[in-house]
């Protein structure tokens, strides 16, 4: 089987929660308070869509989706140390996937901690300026670039 997403379900954030990468553990403290799993049922239960990261051995091993601001969409992507085993089929369709939801809000936008170089790198990929550094952001105060597609 190739791996693919499909919308997320009830549970998918229970099974990924224990696995998802130290970075996006990092990063979800800093910013928000939040364990994994409250970062992801609370990204899921926000979003106005949310899909799920599945490997080719059925695996859940990320989870990602859009939060509708109004004119504004807040994606995110939270995944486990197994992405890059999918990063050939996931880099296109994540590409895909965010050139659709940008025509649905003017602005795209979101936090990125400064030490993730991993999402730093895609979110460049996908066509994010970085806007600036807010030096203390968040529930720890911790740099964090914003980032904004038009």
């Amino acid at each position: 089987m190739q791996p693919y997403y499909r919308p997320s379900t009830a549970g998918d954030a229970e099974i990924l929660a224990p696995k998802l990468r130290k970075q996006d553990v990092e990063e979800v403290w800093a910013s928000h308070g939040l364990t994994p799993i409250a970062a992801l049922v609370t990204s899921q239960t926000n979003s106005s869509e949310s899909h799920t990261i599945i490997a080719s051995d059925g695996e859940v091993i990320g989870m990602f989706g859009v939060v509708d601001d109004g004119a504004v969409g807040v994606p995110w992507l939270l995944t486990s140390d197994r992405l890059p085993e999918v990063a050939r089929e996931f880099l296109p369709q994540s590409r895909e996937w965010v050139e659709r939801i940008n025509q649905d809000y003017l602005v795209l936008t979101n936090y990125v901690d400064v030490r993730n170089r991993s999402a730093q790198r895609w979110l460049k990929w996908l066509g994010f300026k970085f806007v600036r550094v807010v030096e203390e952001y968040g529930y720890e105060k911790k740099p964090f670039y914003e980032v904004v597609r038009i």
